[in-house]
């Protein structure tokens, strides 16, 4: 059974696909217009959006990256007591950055526009991203606003 807003938009969001670039940015577009119906201001929406596109790129580029099969990926979001839970989780195998890399700072950039950002690690069972905006809808307010005090 699907819940919905008053605005008709599913309580719960979820979707699973191959751990590649072009579906990342796919999955980034559906949820973007996911939270847009749920009545997120346009700001927060683009913070919500990145903080997710980064954790779904960080599956794409540490998961898989020994595997020889391209594996998938879970985007779950869910909006609960005024709280906007995203989870992205794989069943890959954890690769840290390479130390040739300078693309390490995503999850990071993730934290910096959410209000709460864990990584759960399970050896052998994938990694969970999951990023919490704590009360999004009363974020709201005219486009172009910032939903953070500075």
């Amino acid at each position: 059974m699907t819940e919905s807003t008053s605005a008709s938009a599913p309580l719960r969001w979820s979707h699973t696909a191959q751990a590649e670039p072009t579906t990342a940015s796919t999955l980034r577009r559906r949820l973007q217009r996911w939270v847009l119906e749920l009545g997120v201001n346009r700001a927060l929406v683009d913070d919500i959006v990145l903080g997710v596109y980064e954790a779904l790129a960080n599956v794409v580029e540490h998961a898989y990256r020994t595997s020889p099969e391209t594996g998938t990926m879970t985007i779950t979001a869910a909006y609960d007591h005024e709280t906007l839970t995203v989870t992205v989780s794989d069943t890959g195998t954890w690769h840290p950055p390479t130390p040739t890399t300078t693309r390490s700072h995503g999850l990071q950039l993730a934290a910096a526009v959410s209000d709460e950002l864990s990584v759960d690690h399970r050896p052998g069972l994938g990694t969970v991203v999951t990023v919490v905006w704590s009360n999004p809808l009363a974020a709201a307010g005219p486009i172009g606003s910032s939903h953070r005090a500075t």
